[in-house]
C-alpha cells in the first residue's frame, strides 16, 4: 500500500480545506494518508514515526510549511510536493486543483524529482545537540536584543575572520533567496551547489558573503562575552554558550522536490517575487 503524509499550515482554513480534498481523493484510491500534528514540542520521536515508510510528503501552505515538511521528509529520504495556498513561493508552485496528477505521478515514480542541496549543523565543542538539518539555512545569532555576538569563522579548520554582528548565516543555494538575501547575500541558482556564509548586520568594514565549495566545512565559534543561539530553517533555537563550536557542512541527504514539468524557471520566479523592473526587449529576427 502506498503511504502519503500531509503537513498543513496550521492557521489557514484554505490549506486545511485543500488538504481534506486531497486526502479524500487519495483514500478513494486506497492510499494510506497521515497528518503531522505539530504541537510545538519538538518531539523528534513523533516526527520519525510520522515519516517512517512514507512514499511522499505533501506540504499544503507556503514556503514555511514546505521547510517544515522538508525536514520531516529528510528523515525518510522521500520526495516532497509543495502545494501552494496563498502567495507564489520559491518552493510551493502547485495549485491545489493541479495537485492530484502530480501526486499520482510521484507515487508511480514518473514525476520529475529535483534534488536540492541541504546543510547539517553539528556540535563540535562546548555544547551537545542533535544534528540539525536545513534546506534553507543555519544561523548562529545573538541572544541578547541590544548586544552583538562575536563569531569566529573557520573554513576547513583554517581561520578566516571574526564577525561582530547580529549573527552569521550559512545558507544553501535554495536558501539564497531567503534570510541570506535580506542580509545582502547573493542570489544563487539552486542547481549550483555551494555554501554561502553571510554576516547579519556586521559592525565592521568587511561585511560581505563568502561563497564556498559544497564539500568545504564551516565552523562557527562563539567568542567574546555574549552567548549565541542556533536555528535551522527557523525551527526552535538552541542555546550556544561562549566557547561553543558548530560545524556546518553539506547534508548527506538532500531534499527531493517534486516539480511540475512546466515549472517556471528559477529566474522567472526571481523576477516575479522581487518585482524586478523593466520589460523584455522585442525579439529581433535572426539574420
Amino acid at each position: 500500500m502506498k503511504r502519503v503524509g500531509f503537513v498543513v499550515h496550521p492557521d489557514r482554513e484554505a490549506a486545511h480545506s485543500a488538504a481534506d480534498r486531497l486526502v479524500g481523493w487519495l483514500e478513494e484510491r486506497g492510499v494510506e494518508c497521515r497528518w503531522f500534528r505539530d504541537d510545538g514540542a519538538g518531539n523528534g520521536a513523533r516526527a520519525r514515526a510520522f515519516a517512517e515508510g512514507l512514499d511522499l510528503i505533501v506540504s499544503v501552505g507556503g514556503d514555511g510549511t514546505f521547510l517544515h515538511a522538508a525536514h520531516l521528509a529528510s528523515r525518510a529520504s522521500c520526495p516532497i510536493l509543495g502545494v501552494k495556498v496563498g502567495r507564489l513561493g520559491f518552493l510551493t508552485e502547485v495549485e491545489p486543483d493541479d495537485a492530484p496528477p502530480m501526486i499520482e505521478a510521484a507515487l508511480e515514480g514518473t514525476a520529475h524529482v529535483e534534488e536540492r542541496m541541504a546543510v547539517m549543523a553539528e556540535a563540535v565543542g562546548g555544547v551537545a545537540f542533535e544534528p540539525q538539518w536545513a534546506l534553507n539555512e543555519v544561523i548562529v545569532e545573538k541572544e541578547a536584543r541590544h548586544r552583538l555576538v562575536r563569531l569566529a569563522v573557520f573554513v576547513d579548520d583554517g581561520y578566516v575572520t571574526t564577525f561582530s554582528a547580529d549573527g552569521v548565516i550559512v545558507a544553501t543555494p535554495t536558501g539564497s533567496t531567503a534570510y541570506s538575501f535580506s542580509s545582502g547575500g547573493p542570489i544563487v541558482t539552486p542547481t549550483v551547489s555551494c555554501l554561502i556564509v553571510t554576516p547579519v548586520a556586521a559592525h565592521m568594514v568587511f561585511d560581505r558573503s563568502l561563497v564556498l565549495h559544497p564539500d568545504q566545512q564551516v565552523v562557527l565559534e562563539v567568542v567574546g562575552d555574549e552567548e549565541g543561539l542556533l536555528s535551522a530553517d527557523g525551527r526552535e533555537s538552541l542555546e550556544l554558550p561562549i566557547g561553543a563550536r558548530v560545524r556546518i557542512r553539506r547534508a548527506p541527504n538532500p531534499a527531493r522536490v517534486v516539480r511540475r514539468p512546466d515549472a517556471p524557471s528559477f529566474h522567472a520566479l526571481v523576477r516575479e517575487k522581487f518585482d524586478l523592473p523593466g520589460e523584455p526587449p522585442p525579439r529581433r529576427p535572426s539574420v
